[in-house]
């Protein structure tokens, strides 16, 4: 998918998800752009809770209110969450969280993307959560593991690329998707779902 995606070839997934598509790439997309920009409110409440950590929904949108107020970016209202009387109960676990975002917001300016990719990793304890989730959770680590050897590629490609670079070339090809594309694609299946078919080309990689 990453080969066709950087390539603009056209494809479809048959019987399966796109790569982009899937809860834990886009969580770990989510922190990298919270990270690159601690204002993406949308991105904030995807993985803000995730893995678990007492924040509610109700919480949440008291914290977006107040940044909204009072010109402040999230993390830093959730920083100094016990000032503030709507959120004062929650305290502890938005204070940890805007800490540990900001940590990873400093390391991003120094370390190499593969580097702070599994920083993320660890600090917030995603890969924690997927090792826990028994066979499933293995199937979730291999995809964030080929979403790491993407980023690899791009450090190689472009030895100088930012964050932000990185983020704008993921964005470019989701929106990729979202393009009425010729009917004309490859189709991507498993051999158990292509045999019997009716294709003049298979090939299997």
């Amino acid at each position: 998918e990453y080969a066709f995606k950087r390539n603009g070839v056209p494809y479809k997934v048959i019987g399966g998800m796109k790569f982009f598509d899937r809860a834990e790439v886009k969580d770990m997309l989510a922190y990298l752009c919270v990270i690159n920009n601690p204002s993406d409110d949308l991105r904030l409440r995807r993985i803000i809770n995730v893995p678990r950590r007492s924040i509610g929904d109700t919480t949440v949108a008291a914290v977006l209110e107040l940044s909204a107020q009072l010109g402040e970016s999230p993390l830093q209202i959730m920083a100094d969450a016990d000032q503030y009387d709507k959120i004062r109960r929650r305290a502890e676990p938005l204070k940890k969280f805007a800490a540990m975002m900001q940590d990873l917001i400093e390391r991003s300016e120094e370390e190499p993307l593969e580097i702070l990719f599994d920083g993320v990793l660890d600090e917030t304890g995603y890969l924690t959560m997927l090792q826990l989730q028994g066979f499933e959770g293995q199937t979730r680590i291999e995809n964030i593991d080929e979403l790491r050897s993407s980023i690899i590629k791009f450090s190689n490609d472009m030895p100088d690329g930012t964050l932000s670079d990185f983020l704008e070339e993921v964005a470019l090809y989701t929106d990729l998707d979202r393009t009425d594309l010729q009917e004309d694609s490859v189709i991507l299946m498993t051999m158990h779902s292509a045999k019997g078919l009716e294709f003049p080309y298979v090939f299997v990689a």
